[in-house]
């Protein structure tokens, strides 16, 4: 982490126990789309995701002493996201089923939750490179690997040649995987999860 990141890190999370509103914009801005993605693959159902992640962010503000990083912040609001969807799927479960054994659906879950977080950085660490590509091919790439189109969709959509798509998916993914394996902040089984999804 660099020292003007650091420092930039240090300031938001400083405004933010102030009770500073912008600061709580720029955090909800940061994590919201991670947050929601996470919650909605535990409960599959997007408004109650969004539901709970404004709620988990209210939880975050009021509590906002709490916080002296960013990291702590964050992983607050994603183990309450994780609670939430928990007593969400629990009260789901209670409607359908009263009979069904509440202990099985907490280890399934908790499994799932592992998944999920997982897929969640991956995505998320895609998804901040991808934006760091040339126009061209980051729109290519984008399609390809957060929307899973191929490569004739794509050229069809963009308007642009079938061997034009392929080139850029392939200098795209080539400059994606580099960045990845270059950025130390991504853990293991995140980096290993986001080269296979490149392969694809």
């Amino acid at each position: 982490m660099s020292s003007k990141q650091a420092y930039g890190e240090i300031e938001l999370i400083s405004s933010f126990q102030q009770g500073e509103h912008k600061a709580l914009h720029q955090i909800y801005a940061l994590y919201q789309r991670p947050l929601c993605f996470f919650t909605e693959q535990l409960t599959s159902d997007t408004m109650a995701a969004e539901d709970i992640v404004s709620e988990c962010f209210i939880q975050a503000f009021q509590k906002k002493e709490n916080f002296p990083t960013l990291g702590q912040l964050k992983a607050f609001l994603f183990t309450a996201a994780r609670n939430a969807a928990l007593n969400y799927l629990k009260a789901q479960k209670r409607h359908g089923d009263i009979h069904q054994s509440i202990e099985r659906v907490a280890d399934r879950f908790s499994i799932d939750v592992e998944k999920a977080y997982i897929k969640t950085e991956v995505i998320q660490a895609i998804f901040l490179e991808i934006e760091k590509l040339p126009p061209q091919c980051r729109q290519v790439v984008r399609l390809s690997v957060i929307d899973g189109k191929r490569p004739q969709e794509i050229a069809d959509e963009l308007n642009m040649a079938y061997q034009t798509v392929l080139n850029q998916k392939a200098k795209g993914v080539g400059l994606l995987r580099t960045a990845l394996l270059k950025n130390e902040l991504i853990s293991l089984p995140v980096l290993v999860s986001a080269l296979l999804l490149l392969q694809r």
